[in-house]
């Protein structure tokens, strides 16, 4: 019995660290978002990570563009939460070494933005 239960309490904390580590953090910095480019640097200078989002939150991410009306692309300040991915190939021809999926935007300002064609 006793054995049992050491070995169901280290499952346990095994499991529990694994899902600590998956829990969504908060990032803040610069998002660059132009052809086949949607690239993110961090405030501390991490990355640069190739930022992803779906939905409601790749329309949240792009609302500042939308609003100054001019153009899709261009840059951003951003606080996001999301997931940062295990190192391996991500973004255009994989030329990012780690992808940001972002879960939810907190706060972005427009830097720049590219002019309508």
């Amino acid at each position: 019995m006793r054995r049992y239960f050491l070995a169901f309490s280290l499952a346990f904390c095994l499991a529990a660290c694994a899902n600590a580590s998956s829990a969504p953090q908060r990032f803040s910095g610069t998002w660059d978002w132009h052809f086949e480019m949607s690239s993110f640097t961090s405030d501390a200078g991490e990355g640069p990570y190739w930022l992803h989002g779906e939905g409601q939150v790749w329309e949240d991410l792009n609302r500042p563009f939308n609003e100054a009306g001019l153009g899709p692309w261009g840059q951003l300040r951003v606080v996001v939460e999301g997931e940062l991915s295990a190192p391996g190939q991500y973004g255009h021809l994989g030329a990012y070494t780690r992808e940001l999926r972002v879960t939810r935007m907190i706060n972005a300002e427009l830097l720049a933005s590219s002019p309508r064609r």
